[in-house]
């Protein structure tokens, strides 16, 4: 006969809230390293089945670069919205506004930002995501009536300051918000590429 209480619960699985999971994740990570913590050990930590971990995040990957497909939603939505006067500017408020979401989890975005800028494997997971964003400011550009090759080369200047901006950030423990950095640092961004 079968114990009762060793039978497996059936029905709907506990909802798991991605951003604890991830914030539990990104802990062990930055506490232990990326290459020592096991997706096991996450779960166990998080207090979530191994299957429904990999649901949520199916990599390591995906745990630190999790929100960037919602940040970038947000700025193709930020940009189409903008009627700002330039290119840049329209780039600048645009990118400072879709971060404006993120302001509200600050140890998750600095702890994903160190664990991004503590290895050049851990950056180059992100790649493909950082991509779609340079693509949707290239668009931006392209639609303001800028050539292919400036496209390129202020998306891809964008892009780069931004990321360089918001790993100084976190590693330097600033205490303004992320996207208040950026305005800050943007800043140069008018003058270099009207």
């Amino acid at each position: 006969m079968i114990d009762q209480a060793k039978k497996t619960k059936r029905g709907r699985p506990v909802t798991t809230d991605p951003s604890a999971v991830s914030l539990t994740a990104l802990r062990l990570f930055s506490e232990n390293g990326i290459d020592r913590v096991t997706m096991d050990q996450v779960a166990g930590t998080a207090g979530i089945s191994r299957s429904n971990l990999f649901r949520v995040f199916p990599s390591k990957a995906a745990v630190v670069w999790g929100g960037m497909h919602l940040f970038t939603a947000e700025l193709e939505k930020n940009l189409s919205n903008d009627s700002s006067s330039s290119v840049v500017q329209l780039l600048h408020n645009s990118w400072v506004e879709a971060m404006q979401m993120v302001d509200n989890s600050l140890e998750t975005v600095r702890l994903r930002l160190k664990l991004i800028g503590s290895s050049p494997e851990v950056y180059g997971w992100g790649q493909g995501q950082l991509d779609v964003a340079r693509q949707i400011l290239e668009d931006a550009v392209s639609r303001f009536g800028g050539d292919t090759l400036r496209a390129k080369a202020v998306s891809a200047a964008m892009l780069s300051a931004s990321m360089a901006i918001l790993i100084w950030w976190a590693e330097t423990d600033d205490p303004r918000t992320p996207s208040e950095v950026l305005d800050a640092g943007f800043s140069d961004f008018e003058s270099l590429f009207k």
